[in-house]
């Protein structure tokens, strides 16, 4: 299902949503004033500072404008932006000096001189200042001009002279932190900007959504994006989302209840349907209609859940990345397993943990053994509980029959792998992630660099580095410092190692 909903699961996500919000602040506005120009507009309760009258810039955008905010900026003539300049440089007051200087990297940018509006605002970042709006508009600028690094300095740079009470800064770190392929930190971030909303900050459920989608966690993902909707009830982006994974879960019923109403709830004010639902909607259906053609055609032979984790899993790992693995079928799951899968959710969710074991198994079993959302869900919870080798083991048979479909399972079994120390088979884990969805999750080759330079194959290190500047580079213009630096580091080491080698032959 989810091939045919061409939804490349949650890569798509990270290409095309993460999206900071870019809610510019002044001194005069830092009350609840500020706003941006967005697609979408909503009413939200007016709250201190840190609310506004409209949302958080919408996650639903195409690719080009997935990485960059509106601005009135565009095609500025020189002299015009000369004057922008000296007009800052003359400012006496500080907050002045730093509002033209924003504005003026905008109107550079927007003139297609990037370097130089990058430029000025890195330096802008480096100042020493107590303004916290300063940095957190400095760190939405740098974002629009996908500098992700520099961005998330500026915005932990805000919330820390916050004394961390700051949210739409730690959601919009969150979010460039996602983007960068830092999970974890992203989590942390996004989470905190959550708890400083109590919760009720839709936006940062919605981004907390995607991360979970793209870590694997689809009943996290779901859950957070139910909580977008009942937060935000028009929030087409997470009623999309949250239709997109129930129907790749096998629910297509439900996925195109929760479109349906949508719709009609928009209907009833005279209102278009968002083109996000209706494509989405259009998906589901085709997907749907083509899964009952095949249906009851000659069935891919599953191969059961592991018992126990294999001495040696580097087989299984090779035999997939070599193209030898199961076909991909259509997603079917069985009606007595659905409720299980649902309510292990539920525990899981609620880090009831153990019983979401116990409902995950029972989910395979009814599923005839395997269970792809069930083994994927339940190595992940396996995890959470510290039990890496059962954990492997349930993620293993995700790799033997649907590997390609999943590219985030070699990711998680990677660092299993490497946990344990069982760094062959880490290696060869990280290299299936790298080769499916490096481009899309630059973190694979950083990951695949490190292991490799922990076995000693300095070469190979070396590569995965450098796919790793390669595709930042194509993501967002440029590549971390610390990674091009990483690269050379181990340019030299591997030319030490080669002499070396020579030097023995002889």
């Amino acid at each position: 299902m989810k091939k045919l909903l061409k939804t490349n699961a949650a890569f798509v996500l990270l290409a095309c949503a993460c999206v900071p919000c870019a809610w510019a602040q002044t001194p005069e506005t830092s009350k609840g004033a500020e706003a941006v120009r967005e697609r979408r507009v909503e009413a939200e309760a007016s709250r201190p500072e840190v609310k506004s009258s409209r949302p958080d810039v919408e996650a639903s955008r195409s690719k080009v404008e997935a990485s960059r905010i509106e601005t009135d900026a565009t095609n500025v003539p020189d002299a015009e932006a000369e004057a922008l300049r000296a007009r800052a440089d003359a400012a006496t007051n500080p907050a002045e000096r730093g509002r033209l200087r924003q504005e003026l990297a905008e109107r550079l940018a927007g003139a297609g001189r990037r370097a130089e509006a990058v430029g000025l605002l890195r330096s802008m970042l480096a100042e020493e200042r107590f303004d916290p709006v300063f940095f957190y508009n400095t760190g939405n600028a740098l974002a629009r001009l996908d500098e992700s690094e520099a961005a998330a300095d500026a915005y932990r740079k805000a919330v820390a002279q916050r004394r961390g009470n700051y949210a739409r800064a730690e959601h919009n770190l969150g979010v460039v932190l996602t983007r960068l392929g830092r999970w974890d930190e992203a989590e942390e971030a996004l989470t905190a900007a959550l708890k400083l909303e109590s919760y009720t900050y839709a936006e940062a459920s919605y981004s907390l959504g995607r991360l979970h989608a793209l870590r694997g966690e689809s009943g996290l993902a779901e859950s957070e994006w139910a909580r977008t909707l009942k937060l935000s009830p028009d929030h087409a982006a997470a009623a999309a989302a949250l239709a997109r994974s129930l129907a790749e879960d096998g629910d297509a019923e439900q996925a195109l209840a929760v479109l349906d109403s949508f719709a009609a709830r928009v209907g009833r004010r005279g209102e278009p349907v968002p083109r996000e639902i209706t494509v989405a909607r259009g998906e589901i259906v085709a997907a749907a209609n083509v899964l009952a053609e095949t249906r009851g055609s000659a069935a891919t032979t599953l191969i059961a859940s592991e018992t126990a984790l294999p001495q040696d899993s580097t087989a299984i790992l090779r035999a997939v990345r070599e193209g030898r693995g199961t076909r991909e079928r259509p997603f079917v799951i069985d009606r007595q397993a659905f409720p299980l899968l649902r309510d292990a959710r539920a525990a899981r969710a609620d880090n009831r943990f153990d019983e979401a074991a116990t409902l995950y198994r029972r989910a395979i079993k009814e599923g005839g053994g395997y269970l792809a959302p069930a083994n994927l869900e339940l190595g992940l919870t396996l995890i959470s509980m510290r039990r890496n080798e059962e954990a492997a083991a349930s993620l293993l048979a995700v790799v033997r029959n649907e590997g390609a479909r999943y590219p985030l399972v070699f990711y998680h079994l990677g660092r299993i792998y490497e946990h344990l120390g069982r760094l062959s088979e880490a290696g060869e884990a990280y290299a299936r992630a790298a080769d499916l969805a490096g481009e899309e999750s630059p973190q694979f080759f950083l990951d695949l660099s490190r292991v490799r330079e922990r076995e000693g194959h300095d070469v190979e290190a070396l590569m995965a580095a450098e796919r790793y500047v390669g595709a930042m580079g194509h993501r967002t213009g440029s590549a971390p410092d610390w990674a091009r630096e990483r690269v050379e580091a181990l340019r030299k080491k591997a030319a030490q190692g080669a002499a070396q080698t020579t030097s023995a032959k002889q």
